[in-house]
């Protein structure tokens, strides 16, 4: 019988997986996400199917040569895109990373670093692609007013997870705060300030727990007091037509979660975008959230930061005026533009003195 080596490549992606998933479960998926737990799992099962029984200490920088030319084989035969394969070389290199910290192995293959580099041309190619993944003025509004009932397809209509007005609304939110799905399954009612003038959308950003701070559109404004009638602060403003949140998790057991990967929102999405703009469409919810990105940094470059909520103190370097007011004046700039409103949000004076 075989004895237990923990320094097998099996045994460390083991462990690695699970060191992951006790800090997913320990801070509820906020530190690290459940579905990015499962998506380095299922991304290093290519590297255990190959080296799987071979000591860490035993692979050499021609030994990832060799494993790193089948999946770059894949991308040119087109089963796989580019950037799949540099998801897939960047958990390996966490894996040799973690390997290391742990004392598992004495040293990183000089070779790693360089798994996953674009040339240049490379980059100038994804660069021009990129420029095709957003969204303009027209097409926006058609697939706003697509979302109406009216609008749908006979077979569509009586459908119960087909959720056109929560589509319709969470557009506009997607586009109005650059919001995500996960962001969107976590807003609770105590992340809303409808009372505020202007009214507000203040809160953390479920992936990287950065604050955000989001002058709301009217029609935001109007979708949202709707659907937080009558909830408590701690309540989730969104949730499906059975009680379940938009993003759902599982618990295996013995308390571990699951999931993350479920998302209404994205499926009815890629239909509707499918149905109005072509069956060949690739673009997807988050397409929204770089529409407004990019539309606030053709207008007044430095808000992109404030939209996506990136790390704070970028747009110092190019206002002298609160960062804040600027942002609220192109949220409102934004809504105009994109033909939710056909006049400008009055903002409130500030005070003198």
């Amino acid at each position: 019988k075989r004895r237990y080596d923990p320094k097998l490549v099996k045994t460390v992606v083991r462990k690695f997986l699970k060191d992951k998933m006790t800090i997913a479960t320990s801070s509820d998926g906020e530190d690290l996400s459940f579905g990015r737990v499962q998506n380095l799992k299922n991304r290093l099962q290519h590297f255990v199917d190959y080296f799987g029984d071979r000591r860490m200490t035993t692979i050499t920088a021609t030994d990832l040569t060799r494993w790193s030319q089948k999946p770059s084989k894949r991308v040119q035969d087109g089963e796989i895109k580019p950037s799949t394969l540099r998801q897939d070389f960047n958990s390996v290199k966490q894996l040799f990373k973690y390997a290391y910290k742990q004392e598992l192995i004495n040293s990183i293959p000089r070779n790693l670093e360089d798994f996953g580099k674009q040339s240049k041309s490379q980059r100038l190619k994804q660069g021009k692609t990129k420029r095709h993944y957003f969204f303009d003025k027209k097409e926006i509004q058609l697939l706003y007013n697509s979302c109406a009932k009216d609008s749908m397809c006979s077979k569509w209509k009586n459908r119960t997870d087909t959720e056109f007005e929560l589509l319709q609304l969470c557009i506009v939110l997607a586009l109005n705060t650059g919001m995500t799905q996960q962001d969107l399954s976590d807003l609770t009612v105590g992340d809303l300030y409808l009372k505020k003038r202007p009214p507000r959308l203040i809160r953390q950003r479920s992936k990287t727990g950065m604050d955000s701070n989001h002058l709301l559109w009217r029609k935001s404004v109007a979708g949202l007091k709707e659907w937080s009638k009558g909830k408590k602060m701690t309540d989730k403003v969104f949730s499906r037509r059975d009680g379940r949140d938009l993003i759902v998790y599982t618990t295996k057991p013995g308390g571990k979660k699951t999931g993350g990967r479920s998302d209404v929102l994205g499926a009815s999405f890629r239909r509707l975008v499918q149905r109005v703009l072509g069956k060949d469409d690739p673009r997807r919810f988050r397409e929204l959230r770089r529409t407004g990105a990019e539309m606030c940094k053709q207008r007044m470059r430095g808000t992109e930061d404030l939209y996506l909520s990136h790390a704070e103190g970028k747009m110092s370097s190019y206002y002298t005026t609160s960062p804040q007011k600027d942002f609220d004046k192109m949220l409102t700039y934004l809504e105009k533009d994109l033909g939710f409103e056909t006049t400008l949000m009055k903002l409130p004076k500030a005070s003198s003195g």
